[in-house]
């Protein structure tokens, strides 16, 4: 099976925030229809404790290809300035309520960003289940992309199977999450790894602004 879990905060009402989540998470809905991915879920995750938002529209059961549910957390709460441990805490609390398997495939993505039509990323993942791979990533940071296995990588769009996401540590405090995250992928072999090129996604980390990775 095929999760995607799309990581959503809302708070103070932000409006640019919500017409953020509207737009990436209808074009990702777009790129799954054309791509024909079938057996798929997508889990939208929301931390601030709310027990209904307008990301319930997308709530969608019946789709012959795959469905669309939302799941409310009070993990923006936790006693911790570190937003990616609040995260991570939403994806593994996902594993649990929805119990999902460890051979299952994971693709993390931030709610903000937009998937492009002709995404790498989503063109390896469109036939995961008959491939070798465990991962898809691109590591190094957002700021310096590499095309090599280092101790960081981008997690606005990130794939693993769930028996890797669920070893993954808590980061300190002042750490970055995302190298636990790469971190983790030591412990799966090269060719089962898979390292893309570009994304093939835009992202606006910590701003307004998007550009492509």
């Amino acid at each position: 099976m095929l999760y995607f879990i799309i990581t959503t905060s809302l708070y103070k009402q932000c409006k640019i925030r919500k017409s953020q989540y509207i737009t990436a998470i209808t074009k990702l809905k777009y790129v799954l229809y054309d791509l024909e991915i079938e057996n798929y879920k997508i889990i939208i995750v929301e931390n601030n404790n709310n027990k209904s938002t307008f990301l319930d529209m997308f709530v969608e059961e019946n789709n012959p290809q795959g469905s669309c549910t939302t799941f409310y957390t009070a993990n923006n709460f936790l006693k911790t300035n570190n937003k990616g441990y609040k995260e991570l805490k939403d994806v593994l609390d996902c594993i649990e309520k929805f119990k999902i398997n460890d051979d299952d495939f994971i693709v993390k993505m931030t709610g903000r960003y937009i998937l492009e039509d002709y995404s790498e990323f989503i063109n390896v993942v469109k036939n995961i289940n008959k491939t070798k791979y465990h991962c898809i990533i691109k590591y190094g940071s957002y700021l310096n992309p590499v095309n090599f296995k280092m101790k960081d990588c981008i997690t606005g769009l990130i794939g693993l199977s769930c028996r890797y996401v669920k070893m993954i540590e808590k980061p300190n405090e002042n750490e970055c999450v995302e190298w636990k995250w790469a971190e983790i992928t030591y412990l799966i072999k090269d060719e089962e790894i898979y390292k893309v090129n570009k994304l093939g996604i835009s992202i606006c980390p910590g701003s307004d602004k998007y550009f492509k990775v």
